[in-house]
């Protein structure tokens, strides 16, 4: 297998197909798990299938630079958790001994909060977290209701548990409750444009759907170990694995698809989760008045989250009205204002100076060879420079002075209460920040008397060609 060497000296799998063999392995020691007869074997087969899962995901920490790589340390230690846990069940299990509740329980519940912060740091490097917590509490509220009604109830009203029983029976629905909000904010984080994100989302609904089966088994009688439901915790191993090992796993989230959009299908989830406290009221009031208790409760919840979500959304509304305003006059590059600012600022500051009878300079910059530099170092470059250009230029220009930039490398720059002479000293000062050892010519003009917008413009460019035309590099000051 080939690989390549991480900085630092580590050698990384640079094998995009591993995730698959690793993934293949895990389904197929599921596939005989399932198959065969339960027994010591498939009992030391399902263990074996538990260890490689923590290992391969450990593993993939240690041989992959994965982005926020303790999240998934986090998770390996919760895998490795379970593996014990089901060493001790089955050893107690195929003994003849009650294997529930037992020491295997309390590995499997230790878990639970290691998968928790797991998770929790997965989505905690999003620059943005707009609604996407508040989304999943929504949706998690609902699950409750429903779990409370179909998995907890049932243990709470049932006369023949022990104390130690019910709470081990209803611990493992909360716990699943607690992670399910936590799995949903980070797929709404990244929209689960991130394939690993998408696997381990596949993954917990498996491990959800064999702790809701087995609960339910439990309750009813019919589970039986060495079945379907079994394999599915194997299932979302195998998925587990696939995530830690995808080559998507190491990639950082873009910061600007971290925000929680209310999109269509969002809206569609927040509503059918809204809808369904109320059906499990409607459905369970005539027998089940405690029920109804726990249903109400979340109602209000529910409720608030939504408002909270709304305050969001007319938040996050604000904020890109703020940010609209600011484009409609900002080059979005340099931070120089655009065209459309300085036609503004231009027939403002003319208005002021026949007003009170001051000068008004303006130059108009071209840098030089502009396009050779493009061409040598790349565009990225050029627009770098651009950027350092403008912040450069700040540093020498007064705070009453504007520039604007109106073409890719072509700069007007307003110097208000300023003559040719005042404005050419400070042009000179921005020869002298230029980065990159680039220059510019410019061209200089000071407004006349009467004279208008395009033509003060025009004589200023008209200066600028011929700063050009007698070898670039220098200020041409143009004719009253």
């Amino acid at each position: 297998m080939r690989q390549n060497i991480k900085p630092g000296g580590r050698p990384v799998l640079s094998n995009e197909h591993t995730w698959q063999v690793l993934t293949g392995i895990a389904l197929l020691l599921f596939a005989l798990y399932v198959a065969l007869p339960y027994g010591t074997f498939t009992s030391s087969i399902y263990v074996a299938a538990s260890v490689f899962a923590a290992v391969a995901v450990a593993f993939a920490v240690r041989r992959r630079p994965l982005f926020f790589p303790y999240a998934w340390l986090l998770l390996a230690g919760g895998l490795a958790l379970c593996a014990i846990g089901h060493a001790i069940w089955y050893w107690l299990d195929l003994y003849g001994l009650e294997p529930f509740p037992s020491l295997a329980d309390i590995f499997y519940l230790v878990a639970y909060p290691l998968f928790a912060a797991s998770l929790w740091l997965l989505g905690s490097q999003s620059i943005r977290d707009d609604g996407a917590l508040s989304d999943a509490l929504i949706v998690g509220i609902s699950a409750a209701v429903l779990s409370w009604a179909l998995l907890i109830a049932p243990y709470v009203y049932d006369p023949d548990l022990t104390l130690l029983q019910l709470f081990i029976s209803a611990a493992y629905p909360v716990a699943d409750l607690i992670l399910l909000p936590l799995i949903l904010r980070l797929v709404f984080l990244h929209r689960t444009q991130i394939t690993a994100h998408r696997l381990l989302l596949v993954g917990w609904f498996a491990y959800f759907t064999a702790d809701l089966l087995y609960a339910h088994g439990n309750s009813v009688g019919w589970y039986a170990p060495g079945g379907l439901t079994d394999g599915l915790w194997l299932i979302a191993y195998a998925l587990f694995i696939a995530a830690a090992w995808h080559p998507s796993a190491t990639v950082e989230p873009d910061p600007s698809a971290s925000r929680a959009e209310l999109s269509r299908r969002r809206l569609l989830v927040l509503g059918a989760a809204s809808v369904l406290v109320p059906m499990v009221i409607l459905i369970t009031s005539g027998t089940q008045f405690e029920i109804v208790r726990v249903a109400a409760i979340a109602s209000i919840l529910l409720f608030l989250l939504v408002m909270h979500r709304m305050a969001g959304l007319l938040r996050e509304t604000h904020r890109q009205a703020e940010v609209l305003e600011d484009l409609s006059h900002i080059d979005p590059l340099t931070g120089a204002v655009n065209r459309r600012q300085l036609d503004y600022e231009l027939k403002r500051e003319i208005a002021r100076a026949t007003r009170s009878h001051t000068n008004l300079s303006l130059a108009f910059a071209d840098l030089d060879h502009f396009k050779q530099f493009n061409d040598t170092y790349g565009h990225q470059a050029g627009d770098t420079l651009l950027k350092q250009l403008v912040t450069g230029w700040r540093e020498v220009l007064r705070s009453t002075d504007v520039v604007a930039r109106i073409g890719g490398e072509e700069f007007l720059i307003l110097f208000p209460d300023a003559d040719s002479e005042q404005a050419h000293i400070v042009l000179e000062r921005m020869r002298h920040v230029v980065p990159r050892d680039q220059t510019f010519s410019a061209g200089l003009a000071t407004l006349q008397s009467n004279e208008s917008a395009d033509d003060f413009i025009a004589r200023a460019d008209n200066a600028m060609y011929a700063a050009k035309h007698h070898g670039r590099n220098r200020i041409v000051v143009a004719d009253n």
